[in-house]
Order: C-alpha cells, then structure tokens, then sequence
C-alpha cells in the first residue's frame, strides 16, 4: 500500500497528481504489455494525456531598466581659477538660473575695467578724428583707422565680460544638487567636476523591447513599473520616445518612458521592471512546459493521434513560469502527451492512463482463458 501526503496548496496538488499518475502509469506498463503481448497485437503505452485548448491571454510585454534623470548636468567651469564660494547645500533642490558656484573674479574685474578705459579712450579720439576730418586737417585713412581701433576696443571689452561672466556658474534648470567635489579655496582648472545637478521631477526609464513588438508600441502608450527599492509601490508613465534603428545583435530596439516623480521617491539608477499592455488580448495555445522534447533541430511534442504516438514539430513564443506559448505544430482539440516522453517512439501504440484502469479492470473481469 503506497500512501501519498499532500498539502493543500495548488502547486502541491499538481505534483502529487503527477506523481500518482507516473505511478500508476508504471504499475499498468508491464501488465498491458503482456497481455496486448499474449493477444497478438503491439503493447500499448499507458501515458498523462491532455486535450489542447486555446487559452485568452493579454497582449503584454516585460521588460527591465535603470531610471534616469529627464535632465542631468556635471558643472564644470570654462576657465581656471579659485572658488571664491559655493552657494548650494548638497542633496537640495535648486532652481534654474540660481548662482552655484563663484570664482575669484577679481583679476577678471581689472581685465573689464581696463578694456573699459581703452574704449572709453578710443570713442574720444574716434569723436575728435571726424571734426579733423570735417576741416581737413587729417586724411580719411586716419579716420577709418581710428574706426577700426574702436570696433577693436569694443570687441576686446566685450571678451572680456564674457571672461568675468564665466566666474559665475548658475544652475541650467530647476532640479536637486548632488555632492560637491571641491572645497571653497581650492584652485580649479577648466573642465573640472565641481557639482552634479540631476532634475527629478521626472525621470525616464530606457528598456530594450524585442523588435517583434515594434508595430505594437506607440507613443503615449501607458506603461506601469515598480523598483525593488520600494516593494509594495506601483508607478505609471508614458512612453515619449522610440529609438529608430534595431540592434542587429540582440535584435532589441530601445524605448524610452517618462515617469512623473512628485514626491521625489524615485531615484536615477534604480533598477525597475516594466509591464506595458499592448492591447488586443488574444487566444493563444499555453502548454506546460514538460511536454517539451528538445532536439538539435529544434523543439517537439508527443500528440497522441488515432491511438498512436505522434512526434511533431513546434514553434514557440512567449514564456512563463512553468508554460510556453505554441505559436504552431499543435492546435486546440489535439491531445499532447504530458509526461512518459522517453518511453515513446512514433507511431507506438498509446492509450491515456484512465483508459488503461478501464481495460484492466476489463481484463481482470473477464473468465480465464481455456487451456
């Protein structure tokens, strides 16, 4: 006597049901074999058999990525020099045009003072030049050469306060300041890191999509995400931008989301997995993923066909835990053997595990042959 202790739970239930079916389906081989044996005819092969039926799915797709800012920029001045201040704290929120950071300027302020003088020099001598000119005492080329030194003096003077301006680094839109790199004293030279300042009110999320949803993804389509960093919580976006080429390694194509953060929970680099539906839920064939007979060539299924096993071809699709997705070989109504595959050869004579009870019960009913 074999007793079997099940719990209650449905992936519990399954296994005991296939256990019980390997089992009888093991006790009934030998004793179905000799009497198909003693009658002549091929022995058949009790096996787990089910009826294929299309089940309604959504028309879904997952995928995973790191957010990103929407915007993100390193500050890093253009010209050497000291830092005079900081006028941020980090990890606050600043805002567009806020002064950051000041160089020391005041070599720079000299430089705009003296071009100043110059020009200021300039403009009375180019003034004076033109009342000569109009009495004739100097020549027009002394004129157009005065000219040319103002537009010089002018141009120089203007150079110059971009210089100065340049001592001033001011945030470029409204977002939160990360860790400062320099202390105040320090002596920086050009395109050097100071502070990074990422906007997070919205964040994008990239994630490689298989190409074969390409006509299926749109903008504006919905998408909804969760992180591993806050269990429990679900985001949403849209879908804003889809890159036009396609990897012709993983054969992916990028798709960028935006994802409104107003309370500022999601951070840049988080790593999050995405669920976009793409519409149009279909029937689709899901069997479990045992009745699988992989080959060199590729996959196959028993079906069991007028009584006899079958070996058939099969092309598969979207996977989940425990079943694949048949996109073609088996259509709904055909009956695919479940487990006992390595028993089975094609065209070898088979029968479903209830059938077999039946037909020893009817030979265990019957009256004994006479010798």
């Amino acid at each position: 006597m074999v007793r079997f202790i099940c719990s209650s739970t449905r992936l519990a239930v399954f296994f005991c049901t296939l256990i019980m079916r390997i089992f009888i389906a093991l006790l009934l081989a030998p004793f179905l074999a000799h009497a198909q044996g003693q009658a002549g005819g091929p022995p058949f092969i009790p096996v787990n058999m089910m009826k294929v039926a299309a089940t309604p799915v959504s028309n879904s797709v997952n995928a995973v990525g790191a957010l990103i800012a929407e915007d993100t920029v390193t500050l890093r001045p253009e010209i050497d020099g000291r830092i005079a201040s900081l006028s941020f704290r980090e990890g606050q929120p600043v805002r567009k045009g806020a002064v950051l950071v000041r160089l020391d300027s005041a070599e720079q302020r000299a430089r705009v003072a003296a071009a100043e003088a110059d020009l200021k020099l300039a403009e009375s001598r180019f003034k004076r030049s033109e009342e000569l000119v109009a009495q004739n005492f100097i020549s027009k080329q002394a004129l157009d050469e005065a000219r040319a030194n103002l537009d010089i003096l002018r141009a120089r003077l203007r150079q110059e306060q971009v210089a100065l301006d340049k001592t001033v680094l001011r945030a470029p839109f409204d977002g939160v300041a990360g860790l400062r790199q320099v202390s105040p004293g320090a002596y920086v030279a050009k395109g050097s890191d100071i502070v990074r300042v990422d906007a997070l009110s919205t964040l994008k999320l990239e994630v490689p999509v298989p190409e074969t949803y390409l006509p299926l993804i749109k903008i504006n389509q919905p998408i909804a995400l969760t992180v591993d960093a806050l269990p429990g919580q679900r985001f949403s976006g849209k879908v804003h931008a889809i890159d036009p080429t396609v990897d012709t390694v993983s054969r992916n194509v990028r798709v960028r989301a935006r994802i409104a953060n107003p309370r500022g929970v999601l951070k840049p680099g988080m790593f999050a997995r995405v669920t976009a539906d793409l519409g149009g839920r279909q029937r689709t064939i899901l069997l479990p993923e045992q009745v699988l007979v992989p080959r060199a060539d590729g996959n196959y299924v028993f079906l069991a066909v007028n009584g006899k096993a079958e070996l058939r071809k099969v092309m598969l699709g979207k996977r989940e835990p425990g079943r694949v997705e048949i996109l073609a070989g088996v259509a709904a109504g055909d009956t695919v053997v479940l487990d006992g595959q390595i028993k089975l050869r094609p065209g070898v004579p088979v029968v479903s595990l209830e059938e077999a009870a039946k037909r020893m019960q009817q030979m265990r009913a019957a009256p004994p042959a006479k010798k």
